[in-house]
């Protein structure tokens, strides 16, 4: 969900900021809810401004650019290891200890993967 307009946030503000209405007076005139003015006079006096608080994004990632333009080209070069060989190869040659889950996870976004070929007949009567 995007966050509500800077303009709008400084207008409801002035509004609820003068004393001749309530907050559910300004909440009708503007169109929004009464939790919302409260959020934003909650923001200004906690921080001085309107402004929407910056939305955060989760962990950084573990794995730098380098790092993973480094196991694609091993996974090219390399392309039976499997993917605890390639977490021991990172840890080893870049110094990075990461999870099974975050190799799978890149290999996945790099558009590479791990699935190994298999020498099994094609047919039960051809012996190979």
């Amino acid at each position: 969900m995007r966050a509500f307009d800077t303009d709008l946030r400084q207008r409801v503000l002035d509004a609820a900021l003068r004393a001749d209405a309530t907050e559910q007076q300004v909440a009708d005139r503007f169109a929004v809810s009464r939790g919302f003015v409260q959020k934003v006079k909650r923001r200004w006096r906690s921080a001085g401004t309107a402004e929407p608080v910056a939305q955060r994004r989760g962990p950084a990632p573990v794995l730098s650019d380098d790092d993973r333009a480094a196991l694609a080209d091993r996974v090219r070069a390399v392309p039976d290891a499997t993917d605890d060989e390639h977490r021991a190869w990172l840890a080893a040659e870049r110094g990075v200890a990461v999870s099974r889950a975050t190799v799978n996870r890149t290999l996945a976004r790099l558009g590479l993967s791990l699935n190994k070929k298999s020498f099994a007949p094609t047919s039960a009567t051809d012996p190979m």
